[in-house]
């Protein structure tokens, strides 16, 4: 959605200010010029009106002094003004939703005559991205002299009001908890106030309460009082010291059609699995993949659903399976498997799965219930310890579980998708056969339509031991060499790294399921395959293959001058099966070819057909270690106008995608005699 141009008869005359935040350049920094990008800090709004008079950052505490970031991609392409207090991966308090706006922000005009018996119109856009979480009281947006002229209710109201108290009219009544807005207000002396909420006329000649003759400032999104900031989005508004015709309201409605205005659209994540899904919850990735969700559908809200704990509350529980695993006396209770040999499809759901379901219905209002966009399970590491023989009944216990997970939320398949990673490497037993095995179920929900299932990180093991739980990590970023560390789970770095990549992958799903907010397509250019994906594996000789890669989003290899060179990952299985392995030939090198191809050393020569061989990236619980992998050139490249997500939350989310190998195949790419 780029910004309109302004319509032909903009109505100019008797105009007194004009401000317009929804690109940087309608934004002044402390020294009153006008910003060059989203995401600085802003101390006023250009006045576009030729008065000279920009609306300033107001607080009513004398302390407030965190001064307002333009703000990118509010609404559609337009940005905003307003400050979000938590910007993950700091992780917000229990019960709080993103963005939490500054409770006491508002902006201020000069002073005006905004009598009952003086003539004027008022133009405003804003947008709500949550109920006020400071108070329940109504969102004042529009207010002079201590008069509120405009608010909008909290706390599960619905109603737009003007003039709140004794002569109120009602603008809406169906005002919905996020939402974007453009409200036009005329006052005629002897008539009373006309309303236009977006489109329509709302109210006629409504009685103005105010004094015949009122000279103070207007402020906007604010009641005066110390906290008592709407905790909205500003976008756009004027002031005309007249009361514009019926012509030049509609040329004023005609321009307001630059921004999406209605209800908006809250994404949470709903997050369910064991000890790493909990680490990420605290490490806040899977608040950065909600707030990257958010991005790219034009979403107003995000935010995380789950808990890190144990029964009789948390969906996030250490050190547990979806059903135990006897044999290494690893517990887990999501289903209860009664251990009969009874069909997983029958299980009801064990402690752990109660717990889910308690904390879901306790813990959650059916609002951001509701707004539970997709499901995400970064959940893996006791499965992956399971023999390859227990595959069907992991499988059909996976499927068992997910369904009567979305049946806590009383969701449809089509509704709720569900996104998973490829199983980390969690070497708790050597088990290289139960992680392939967990691998090809996950890539077996992904391809069954009937699921809505899919995998949006297919390469974690990338990824280095946790920094914290064992032995002090050492990580020379530069060799790629590291020691020590918690080898069961993910580094803070990788988790965040892992939220990040996941995002434009997860936003597809959503997107197929239930739809955007501002955006309905999101374009080429953007991921949507997680990185390059091995297409053909050409035994070029006995010790060296030619790996062909079909491109995601990049347009380029990158061997790093790290492990990666020394072909850390590359595993071949000469013979035999995923179930019965043949022998693990690992490699010595990898060099890139040219932008889609790879060749690799192998530390000795294969001795099977090449119909008998499989390549993997990497086999079983095999860990590469962060900057170890071969990735894309993606952060190089330039992305579609209007999607630079690093321009628009930061250089944190300047990522390259690691090669993979198909989930699609994931029991290994049969090598091929030809190139």
């Amino acid at each position: 959605m780029l910004q309109a141009p302004l319509p032909v008869t903009m109505p100019w005359a008797g105009l007194t200010g004009w401000w317009d935040a929804g690109v940087p350049a309608g934004m002044l920094d402390g020294a009153a010029k006008p910003l060059s990008a989203f995401g600085a800090s802003s101390a006023a709004v250009a006045d576009k009106s030729g008065a000279g008079a920009p609306l300033a950052v107001w607080h009513a505490a004398a302390s407030g002094s965190s001064l307002p970031i333009a703000t990118p991609r509010l609404n559609g392409l337009l940005g905003g003004l307003g400050l979000n207090t938590i910007v993950p991966p700091n992780v917000p308090s229990a019960g709080q939703q993103l963005p939490l706006m500054d409770p006491d922000q508002g902006l201020i005009s000069a002073s005006m005559n905004l009598g009952s018996a003086a003539a004027w119109t008022v133009f405003l856009v804003w947008s709500r991205p949550n109920w006020r979480q400071s108070s329940a009281a109504a969102s004042t947006l529009l207010s002079t002299a201590g008069i509120e002229v405009v608010a909008a209710d909290n706390d599960g109201g619905q109603r737009l009001v003007l003039f709140p108290g004794a002569q109120q009219s009602v603008l809406s009544s169906v005002l919905t908890r996020r939402h974007s807005h453009a409200v036009v207000l005329r006052n005629t002396p002897g008539s009373g106030v006309d309303v236009w909420l977006d489109d329509n006329q709302v109210v006629t000649a409504a009685p103005n309460p105010m004094a015949p003759s009122l000279s103070a400032p207007l402020l906007f999104l604010h009641n005066g009082a110390v906290a008592g900031g709407a905790e909205c989005w500003f976008h756009e508004a004027a002031i005309w010291d007249r009361a514009l015709s019926s012509a030049e309201i509609a040329d004023v409605l005609s321009y307001q059609s630059r921004w999406t205005r209605g209800p908006r659209k809250g994404i949470q994540v709903l997050v369910t699995g064991q000890s790493n899904c909990g680490n990420g919850l605290i490490d806040g990735a899977w608040h950065l993949l909600a707030q990257g969700v958010a991005w790219h559908l034009g979403a107003l809200g995000f935010g995380v659903v789950g808990s890190y704990g144990a029964p009789p509350a948390a969906t996030c529980i250490h050190g547990e399976g979806m059903y135990p695993v006897p044999a290494l006396g690893l517990t887990g209770s999501f289903l209860n498997n009664p251990g009969d040999g009874s069909d997983p499809s029958t299980w009801g759901l064990g402690s752990d799965g109660l717990a889910v379901q308690t904390w879901l219905q306790s813990n959650t209002k059916a609002e951001d219930a509701a707004d539970i966009a997709v499901i995400l399970w970064p959940w893996s590491e006791d499965d992956s310890t399971r023999q390859y023989s227990e595959k069907a009944t992991y499988g059909a216990a996976a499927r068992r579980f997910l369904s009567l997970e979305r049946g806590i939320l009383s969701r449809s398949v089509a509704s709720l998708p569900q996104v998973w990673w490829s199983a980390i490497p969690f070497d708790y037993d050597g088990n290289d056969p139960g992680t392939q095995m967990q691998r090809e179920v996950v890539a077996a929900m992904a391809a069954d339509g009937t699921q809505n299932v899919t995998v949006v990180l297919p390469q974690t093991s990338d990824s280095l031991p946790r920094s914290i739980g064992g032995p002090a990590l050492v990580y020379d970023a530069t060799t790629g060499i590291w020691s020590g560390g918690d080898p069961l789970h993910r580094d803070i770095p990788d988790n965040r790294r892992f939220g990040m990549l996941a995002a434009p992958l997860v936003a597809r799903a959503v997107l197929a399921s239930e739809g955007g907010d501002a955006f309905a397509v999101i374009p080429q250019g953007i991921p949507s395959a997680g990185g390059p994906v091995v297409t053909n594996v050409y035994r070029q000789s006995d010790t060296s293959l030619v790996i062909t890669v079909r491109h995601d989003c990049g347009t380029d290899l990158i061997v790093p001058a790290t492990q990666a060179a020394l072909g850390v990952g590359w595993a071949v299985m000469d013979g035999g099966s995923v179930a019965m392995p043949g022998t693990i030939v690992t490699a010595t090198a990898c060099v890139r070819l040219n932008t889609t191809q790879l060749r690799i050393t192998l530390t000795r020569p294969l001795a099977n057909p090449s119909a008998s061989c499989r390549l993997f990236y990497p086999y079983g619980t095999g860990m590469m270690g962060r900057g170890n992998s071969v990735t894309d050139n993606l952060s190089m490249v330039t992305p579609p106008t209007g999607w630079n997500i690093v321009a628009d939350l930061g250089p944190g989310w300047s990522l390259d995608t690691a090669v993979h190998v198909p989930m699609s195949i994931a029991s290994g790419v049969v090598l091929s005699d030809m190139p």
